[in-house]
């Protein structure tokens, strides 16, 4: 049973994951925000409801393999320890 249930989760990540690339590729067919600004909007809050979504199925795949799912912690790219290093 955990076969297909892993199965169908992965196949709900892909769907989601089509999802999101797709309202992140509508500017290739000409659809902006100056063009349609409350279809962009209302799509943009969908697409952050299905990156929700992708989150908790990851962490239920990932629970169901008997891994220990990572929470990711957001990072800031300007904050290293690098630049730490020789700023003050």
């Amino acid at each position: 049973m955990d076969d297909s249930k892993i199965a169908r989760l992965r196949r709900r990540y892909q769907g989601l994951s089509r999802i999101s690339a797709a309202i992140n590729d509508l500017y290739l067919y000409g659809i902006y925000p100056g063009n349609f600004p409350n279809l962009t909007a209302d799509l943009e809050e969908a697409k952050d409801k299905v990156k929700e979504v992708i989150q908790e199925t990851k962490k239920d795949i990932a629970t169901i393999e008997g891994c220990e799912p990572v929470d990711d912690q957001p990072t800031d790219p300007f904050k290293t320890e690098l630049i730490d290093k020789y700023t003050v």
